[in-house]
């Protein structure tokens, strides 16, 4: 059973890593009674719709968790990914995460002398995706220049299913615009022409969130971010992520 020493907390284009003290997430189906006539006298039911609800608690920062929280007061949707078991205590490629996007439900700055001073937020499921796990593509970074993360294996899209490319930007500096991909590939090299674009998100020039998916079905296995800037001076710092279900 792991312990939980470390978890990387992105809510829109705020990283609350360094704030944050913990994190719940809370995922739970209606229970829908079907019982029919003739069934022995016992109640059967079916999972009904999925909500989520996320409960994020972080010491009051005036410049980072304030802000994070308060600019989404009136109902905001925005982007929530915690990585709760980064490896060796840095997120890298291929790290699990939990996603959601989600509206600010309420939040509370409990205010005590002596205790340390707290902002507390909570978020419910706002679209039809529900919760999302994946893999993280491309760990929070800093680029100047076009670039490609590394390949997961997130496996094939089976009729059905749907692949889902979220992103994190966390700050944008001079004049770069970004124009961010979720790719796909046969081969773990994205070589020989046989890389496919299944997402294109819109071209931004500011901090925030992204999200986009694909219902097209594919035998691809691997998976990548690509981030293009335009511009030509400045810098990007941003993070993506990837899920199949």
């Amino acid at each position: 059973m792991p312990v939980l020493k470390d978890c990387n907390i992105w809510y829109g284009g705020y990283d609350l890593t360094s704030a944050a003290n913990q994190v719940d997430i809370d995922t739970s189906f209606a229970d829908v009674d079907v019982t029919v006539f003739g069934n022995g006298g016992v109640h059967q039911r079916i999972a009904g719709l999925e909500d989520s609800k996320i409960s994020v608690m972080t010491f009051l920062d005036p410049a980072l968790s304030e802000p994070a929280i308060t600019s989404k007061r009136g109902g905001t949707t925005d982007l929530f990914t915690a990585v709760a078991f980064p490896t060796s205590g840095t997120v890298t490629v291929g790290d699990q995460f939990y996603a959601v996007r989600a509206q600010l439900d309420s939040f509370k700055e409990p205010m005590k002398v002596g205790d340390a001073a707290r902002i507390e937020a909570s978020l419910m499921t706002s679209q039809v995706e529900g919760l999302l796990q994946g893999q993280v593509l491309a760990p929070k970074t800093t680029v100047s220049a076009t670039v490609s993360s590394a390949g997961a294996t997130l496996g094939a899209v089976s009729a059905g299913q749907i692949a889902y490319l979220g992103v994190h930007i966390f700050a944008v500096t001079g004049d770069r615009t970004v124009t961010i991909r979720l790719q796909s590939s046969p081969n773990s090299t994205f070589t020989g022409g046989t890389v496919t674009s299944r997402v294109v998100l819109s071209t931004v020039s500011a901090a925030g969130s992204q999200f986009g998916s694909s219902a097209t079905a594919t035998t691809d296995p691997y998976w990548r971010s690509q981030i293009t800037l335009g511009g030509t001076t400045g810098s990007v710092t941003y993070a993506t992520f990837a899920a199949i279900q």
